[in-house]
């Protein structure tokens, strides 16, 4: 009977959450049919049958299912009889007798407040969800009426019943450490989304793990400024192009004469990519993703820039495809548009090292001992010192310079 799994979409990704069947469960199904759609940390994902058959689903909407967990089965049994996923413990032992320890499973409370042992009997019909959700409540869930496919428990029952005001609970066990009181209830209380979960434990993972060093420089981007003027003024059916382009453009050549920024530290060894996969950072409502041009050093910069635009258009509608946003070797990250003149960026753990892009600013500078307002551009990359030596970055980071101020090097 074949399962379907929570597929692994993604180097980072743990946890999927299953936003909506597609199919329903006790429906017949064919191979290549969309029967579910999923989050991952990057993008929703739409699944497909892999085989012909009867699809009985085994979590609920809103669940969240490890990597590799059973979210259905295709076969034409019984919801009974499919295998449950991993995302609650295995199947209930025995009830034990009444002399034993009450075991971890709810055994029924009577009115005199003493357990007793149950009779042995079939293994309760209940989904990973609704364990759970009736765990965190400690309600006993022997008692909850299901009205799922042949009886079976689901989430919505499990809150039902929470919300009668007789509702049961287990006994609560003794703890010898204090709990933290509950937030006020003025205060706001948020569950993050699978990206942003991701987002905080690569970060933490970066800071802890990966000794960060910074180089900043002014770049003039006058000359860059001009020729994107003319460059999108050529004709109206033409890709615009963006100054971030050239940065990508700028950055992806200037990996290539210093492969060590091209590389990432992993088990005491260093990995040098061949060819310059370039991230750029994309901010979304809920977090921050960052898809790939791969290949950027060999790219027009119009086909940057063709590229770069249909990534963030993906990204932002959540339908990038995993090959979209993996493999990348370094990151541009600009917040050029906010108005920030100087920042740092976090280096992606999976890379060595990333460059942030300020806003450019008009100001009065010194150019052959006269006065002048120029455009002038705040970079700074963040290098991880275990790859990269501070004079290889300084290197890496005048030759970014040196190609954006000098952008006619940039177009092929």
């Amino acid at each position: 009977m074949p399962d379907v799994i929570m597929p692994k979409m993604g180097d980072s990704m743990e946890v999927g959450k299953l936003l909506s069947w597609k199919k329903r469960s006790g429906e017949t199904v064919k191979s290549g049919d969309v029967i579910a759609e999923i989050e991952t940390d990057k993008s929703n994902v739409e699944i497909e049958a892999e085989d012909d058959g009867v699809l009985v689903t085994t979590v609920s909407e809103g669940a969240e299912v490890p990597v590799g967990g059973v979210i259905a089965t295709i076969g034409g049994v019984s919801v009974s009889a499919a295998t449950t996923t991993p995302i609650v413990e295995a199947a209930p032992t025995p009830a034990p007798k009444v002399e034993a320890v009450p075991q971890r499973n709810p055994l029924p409370m009577p009115t005199n407040g003493q357990y007793v042992a149950t009779p042995p009997q079939e293994r309760l019909k209940a989904s990973p969800l609704a364990r759970k959700v009736a765990r965190d409540k400690q309600l006993d869930i022997a008692q909850i009426k299901g009205t799922g496919p042949n009886g079976r428990i689901i989430e919505a029952d499990v809150i039902a019943f929470a919300a009668k005001p007789s509702a049961p609970s287990l006994p609560k066990a003794p703890t010898v450490t204090s709990t933290p009181s509950a937030p006020p209830e003025s205060n706001k209380v948020v569950e993050l989304s699978q990206m942003r979960r991701v987002i905080a434990r690569r970060m933490v993972e970066s800071k802890t793990t990966i000794p960060h060093f910074y180089i900043t420089l002014e770049v003039d981007m006058g000359e860059a400024i001009s020729l994107r003027e003319k460059l999108n003024s050529y004709e109206e059916g033409l890709q615009k192009i963006s100054l971030n382009d050239f940065v990508v453009k700028a950055s992806a050549k200037a990996l290539i004469k210093f492969p060590d920024v091209n590389s990432v530290f992993q088990n005491d060894k260093v990995i040098t990519a061949s060819a310059a996969h370039v991230g750029v950072a994309v901010a979304l409502d809920d977090g921050l993703i960052v898809p790939v041009v791969k290949n950027a050093n060999t790219l027009p910069l119009r086909q940057i820039a063709s590229a770069t635009k249909e990534l963030i258009g993906k990204a932002r509608a959540k339908k990038l495809q995993p090959s979209e946003y993996s493999g990348g070797s370094f990151t541009v990250s600009n917040l050029g548009g906010f108005d920030v003149e100087n920042f740092i960026a976090i280096i992606d753990p999976s890379q060595g090292a990333i460059l942030a892009v300020s806003t450019i600013v008009k100001k009065p500078v010194v150019v052959d001992d006269e006065i002048v307002i120029r455009s002038r551009m705040n970079i700074t990359l963040s290098g991880d010192h275990r790859v990269i030596d501070g004079a290889t970055g300084a290197k890496f980071i005048q030759e970014v310079k040196r190609l954006l101020q000098n952008p006619l090097s940039l177009i092929e």
